[in-house]
């Protein structure tokens, strides 16, 4: 990713990892693009429908999806899984942020400059967000 910027690439790769996802029936409760300001890039944020206990086994089910998503679909990118982070739907940002929306679906939503329960969100890129 472009430092700073959020390229076009960059999220229909995303929005491709989550239909991977989907597709797998993985469990993604919210998926979104998240501006961290300190390193000055963006990282997608996917969390799923389950115990926190399982984030390592969700990290590898993810993997697998991808690997299979390049090989059945080779000409269609999929985001590497190094620009993004799992967690589940019960992380305080993500909680909060249901509090304040909802996004069903695959959508392009802004949200920049508001606090969240108690965090503040200089800039994101929603494309789901569900209860």
């Amino acid at each position: 990713m472009a430092s700073g910027s959020l390229v076009r690439t960059d999220i229909d790769a995303g929005i491709n990892l989550i239909r991977a996802l989907d597709e797998k029936r993985f469990g993604v409760a919210a998926a979104l693009w998240l501006y961290n300001s300190d390193v000055d890039n963006w990282r997608m944020i996917i969390a799923y429908r389950g115990p926190r206990k399982d984030l390592e086994k969700k990290y590898l089910d993810a993997a697998t999806i991808a690997a299979d998503w390049r090989k059945a679909r080779p000409q269609e990118p999929i985001l590497d899984l190094s620009k993004v982070k799992i967690t589940s739907a019960d992380d305080r940002l993500i909680a909060g942020l249901g509090i304040a929306m909802r996004v069903d679906g695959l959508g392009e939503v802004r949200f920049s400059h508001n606090t969240i329960n108690g965090i503040y969100v200089e800039d994101a890129l929603i494309h789901r967000l569900a209860a």
